[in-house]
């Protein structure tokens, strides 16, 4: 990049020619002395005697590259190519539209005007080194680009595997909190059958406690007539030996005795 830009102060060298009037001379001091303002000035005065000067358009465009008026330099360098046939001029002109074309960042641009210009001259070492630049410039702007669009797939990549990890998380964790909740309403129903169960085998323990209860019942009443009637027979069968008992008594006075002295 340095030496790169080491040959942007090249310019000057191109525009010291020598000038037979003063009015030259006055704008060659001026843009050494990087007052371009004041050279833009003379050089335009200068302009305005010779229109299509070659000389004194390049010296022109020259003066507003320096300034930063790069489009008004391309468009005064251009009025240079079109009034000479000077293949020096004309080469050292494509030169510097190079560099102003690279300077407003159209580094397509300023490659096709380096070309050119080495086209005309083939021994300018400083239009080859810029045009070497370029290209590797270029290649680093391109494997940049590479990588950054490698790092873009790898990051869409990555966001595409976090999504779809995500999804399969969130399907994962569905699925448990549904399973959970099938466990959960199954446990639930085989708590409640249980319960059922449970209060079935209570009512039937007291149904069956209560079936006992009523035979034990039954059978007690049944024990207690059986004793009554028992009973009632053993007072009947008392009353009638008490009843014989008494008769016998009473018979007593009324026995004789025969003559064979027997009773009857």
């Amino acid at each position: 990049m340095k030496k790169f830009f080491a040959t942007l102060l090249l310019l000057s060298l191109y525009s010291m020619l020598s000038f037979a009037n003063e009015l030259m001379i006055k704008e060659n001091k001026e843009y050494q002395k990087n007052d371009f303002d004041k050279a833009i000035k003379y050089f335009k005065q200068a302009q305005d005697k010779d229109k299509n000067n070659p000389m004194i358009n390049y010296n022109l465009a020259n003066a507003y590259y320096k300034k930063g008026d790069y489009d008004k330099a391309i468009d005064t360098y251009k009025i240079v190519l079109d009034n000479t046939q000077d293949v020096n001029l004309k080469s050292a002109t494509l030169y510097n539209m190079g560099n102003t074309a690279y300077r407003k960042q159209n580094k397509d641009l300023a490659f096709d005007y380096y070309k050119a210009s080495l086209k005309l001259n083939s021994s300018d070492i400083q239009a080859k080194h810029n045009i070497e630049f370029i290209q590797q410039e270029q290649q680093s702007q391109n494997k940049d680009n590479k990588n950054n669009k490698n790092d873009k797939n790898n990051k869409d990549n990555k966001n595409k595997d976090n999504k779809q990890n995500h999804q399969q998380s969130q399907q994962n964790k569905d699925k448990d909190d549904k399973q959970k909740n099938y466990d959960k309403d199954s446990k639930d129903n085989q708590d409640k059958q249980n319960k059922d169960d449970k209060k079935d085998k209570q009512d039937k323990d007291k149904e069956n406690k209560q079936d006992k209860d009523d035979k034990d019942d039954k059978d007690k009443q049944n024990k207690n007539n059986q004793r009554n009637s028992n009973q009632h027979l053993l007072d009947y069968f008392d009353k009638q030996d008490k009843q014989s008992h008494n008769k016998a008594k009473e018979g007593e006075g009324f026995q004789r005795i025969g003559a064979s002295g027997k009773t009857w």
